[in-house]
């Protein structure tokens, strides 16, 4: 039950994608998202919040990937030399829209905003990716895609298919 099921607490983004939230579009020229953040205190800080958990989610969807020396357990991605983070110029434009119902469980009607865009953004670009390849077999990608794992996906779809 959610805590405003239950009579207390509020309901966070990502709980709430299945009834309030739109979620997350890929669209030709960006992405959208909308998100129920209650009463909206400052409606610019929770755009940029999510933009800003949009851009993590696509990173780990594409980029990040934390990886250890198998004997010792050593991090091997110890820097942002070798671990990938996404920069604005690498992402393309969002939209993002505030669904501001009022929960009726705060004094003031506020529910945490903000985080929603991460969850649904691993989704979105992963099931993009997957779609794109399905002509050529691919049905599953591990995350992050990085170039040489979509290229291991075609190869091993390519192999099935023979």
């Amino acid at each position: 039950m959610s805590g405003e099921q239950q009579g207390g607490g509020t309901r966070g983004p990502a709980e709430g994608l299945g009834r309030r939230n739109v979620g997350l579009l890929v669209r030709d020229r960006g992405l959208s998202r909308v998100d129920d953040v209650g009463r909206a205190i400052n409606p610019l800080i929770l755009h940029g919040q999510t933009h800003g958990g949009i851009a993590q989610g696509v990173g780990q969807a594409l980029l990040e990937n934390s990886y250890y020396e198998p004997q010792n357990g050593q991090l091997l991605a110890a820097s942002f030399m070798d671990y990938a983070m996404p920069r604005a110029d690498a992402l393309p434009s969002f939209a993002t829209t505030l669904s501001a119902v009022p929960s009726p469980t705060t004094r003031l009607g506020v529910r945490s905003g903000g985080e929603g865009g991460t969850t649904p953004a691993l989704a979105a670009v992963i099931n993009a990716i997957v779609d794109a390849l399905a002509e050529l077999g691919v049905r599953h990608i591990e995350m992050p895609a990085t170039p040489e794992r979509v290229w291991h996906a075609i190869r091993a779809a390519a192999a099935r298919r023979m």
